[in-house]
């Protein structure tokens, strides 16, 4: 089993994505206003590490603020699928490895919003804030990681 730690911002997006109910709490850590709707989030990006990612099949377990004293469960989900990424926050694009070995991008932005949105993003513009606001505005270009996508079990 695979555990993930998520920023509080999306808290409320995972549990959405996951079919729980979004407590005032939750709405609380992300800084959603009660009334606004929330988009689920369904996949998240993570760099390659020492660690292996989880794999089509297994449990992932979804935390808040892993390893600290404020350390909950989100709640568990079933991965889906699991493939390398390749993401250009600059310059609008991404590549994704089909399980067919064959590589295809998303550069339009109508795509690149419904990418986004599976992500708890509004939109492809609030995405590409987030990332480079996370990485001190270094040079984004292009992230390698795992795309890991999942559906409630």
């Amino acid at each position: 089993m695979v555990a993930y730690s998520y920023k509080g911002r999306f808290v409320a997006p995972i549990r959405i994505g996951l079919g729980l109910p979004v407590l005032s709490l939750h709405r609380e850590f992300g800084g959603y206003h009660p009334e606004q709707p929330i988009k689920p989030k369904r996949q998240t990006i993570r760099a390659f590490g020492r660690r292996r990612h989880a794999r089509s099949g297994e449990t992932i377990q979804h935390y808040h603020g892993m390893r600290s004293p404020k350390c909950f469960k989100i709640g568990d989900a079933r991965c889906t699928t699991a493939l390398p990424i390749k993401l250009y926050v600059r310059s609008g694009k991404i590549e994704l490895v089909e399980d067919d070995g064959l590589w295809w991008g998303i550069t339009s932005s109508r795509d690149l919003d419904s990418f986004a949105q599976a992500d708890g993003f509004d939109d492809w513009a609030q995405m590409r804030a987030f990332w480079i606001e996370e990485h001190d505005g270094k040079q984004l270009g292009p992230f390698h990681g795992v795309l890991i996508r999942c559906m409630p079990l």
